[in-house]
């Protein structure tokens, strides 16, 4: 996988609203089933899309440098301004508690939740294009796809995999995770966007010149 494909999408992994519905989904009864819903459901959305991305780039020859040297960096500079303008809007936005309704919650309801969170952003969009621009097979590339989509979801896949091996202390953990992020959260997703959004900025003014 490129190197510079992980660092966007350690960024879009960074989801704190994704912590707190897994949290929830592991307090409600059969916890499992629920979070397996959801992780294969946004796992899904993030795979499927990120295959529809890389191959759509891939057969339109857009990152072949020869036939289009300006298309490379010019997407960099596009999505690099993109990551910058979703950090402005992060610090924009006033910091919101997420909650999760008490209640028996559906099988449904968690095959949805999941595919909204799949949903991609502009960072897991910076590292597909990466991805793309690779001189890769076909084949390479689609690995780096699900390898990526490990990544961004690591937010819903450390808690249930917290709960298969401790149960009983995943609840305290969870609880201390959330409150932790709900200080310090905004903050270091907005710093982290807009370092990323910057070097994609640096490298596509570099590669245009």
């Amino acid at each position: 996988m490129p190197w510079d494909a992980v660092p966007p999408a350690l960024v879009a992994a960074f989801s704190p609203t994704t912590l707190v519905i897994v949290a929830g989904l592991l307090s409600r009864g059969r916890p499992l089933r629920l979070a397996f819903a959801f992780v294969a459901a946004a796992g899904a959305v993030t795979v499927g899309v990120g295959f529809l991305v890389v191959g759509a780039l891939a057969a339109s020859g857009w990152e072949n440098k020869r036939r289009h040297p300006a298309a490379p960096p010019g997407l960099d500079l596009a999505l690099g301004a993109t990551a910058l303008l979703f950090a402005v809007m992060v610090a924009r936005r006033a910091p919101r508690e997420v909650k999760v309704r008490r209640g028996e919650t559906r099988l449904i309801t968690a095959v949805v939740l999941g595919a909204a969170m799949g949903s991609p952003s502009p960072l897991y969009l910076l590292s597909l294009h990466t991805v793309a621009e690779a001189n890769k097979s076909s084949a390479a590339r689609y690995l780096d796809v699900v390898l990526l989509a490990v990544v961004v979801l690591l937010m819903a896949e450390i808690p249930v995999l917290t709960y298969i091996v401790a149960p009983e202390h995943t609840a305290a953990r969870l609880a201390a995770a959330n409150n932790w992020l709900t200080r310090h959260g905004q903050p270091i997703l907005i710093l982290a966007a807009a370092a990323v959004g910057c070097y994609f900025v640096v490298k596509g003014l570099a590669g245009l010149v």
